[in-house]
């Protein structure tokens, strides 16, 4: 699960970033015959994901939630332990029919601990995908005002280029600038 959040979040990131360079850079007619000079730097999306303040933060309120969340699972789960326990105790004094029914009670139970479960882990793991998208966001603006200061025409993710010089590469500036703007994130609460 959260790897596939953390390439989403480096894809929207990447994403966002392009169409900021786009809509940062609209060419005149007479400059769009002329040809631009390649002005690239390298990017470590994963690091700063993982490293910056903001998303740091998130993802300690997320786990926090959900260590919260999986102690009063636990609780529920052990009751109907306890409860499957009891019924297989009494199952000798009870009718066929009670019996049925205290354990169709007890399905019932169960089915709704597992939907109530898994609507959990969706609003969890949209509170996630929500505070990223604010760190992303963030980047993203980061990133134009590094690009509009050293005149970037071309930001590649590190991941994807296999060797680059260091002084291409803008991962620390970036990581600076984004948690001064954006040093922490308030995740709501998942319902």
């Amino acid at each position: 699960m959260k790897l596939s959040m953390y390439r989403r979040t480096a894809i929207a990131v990447l994403v966002s970033f392009a169409a900021t360079i786009a809509i940062l850079a609209p060419l005149p007619a007479s400059a769009q015959q002329q040809q631009i000079p390649l002005v690239v730097a390298v990017l470590d999306v994963n690091l700063i994901l993982r490293e910056s303040s903001a998303a740091k933060a998130v993802r300690a309120q997320i786990d926090k939630q959900r260590d919260t969340y999986q102690a009063a699972l636990v609780t529920q789960e052990n009751k109907l332990r306890d409860a499957d326990q009891k019924l297989s105790q009494d199952r000798a004094s009870l009718s066929q029919e009670e019996f049925l029914k205290r354990r169709d009670e007890l399905g019932k139970q169960i089915e709704q601990l597992r939907v109530d479960s898994d609507k959990r882990k969706q609003a969890l793991e949209k509170a996630f995908n929500s505070g990223m998208q604010q760190v992303t966001q963030s980047l993203g603006q980061v990133l134009s005002e590094i690009a509009k200061q050293r005149g970037l025409t071309l930001v590649l993710n590190k991941a994807m280029v296999p060797l680059s010089a260091n002084d291409l590469d803008i991962t620390q500036e970036a990581l600076k600038m984004l948690n001064a703007r954006l040093p922490n994130v308030a995740v709501p609460a998942s319902q």
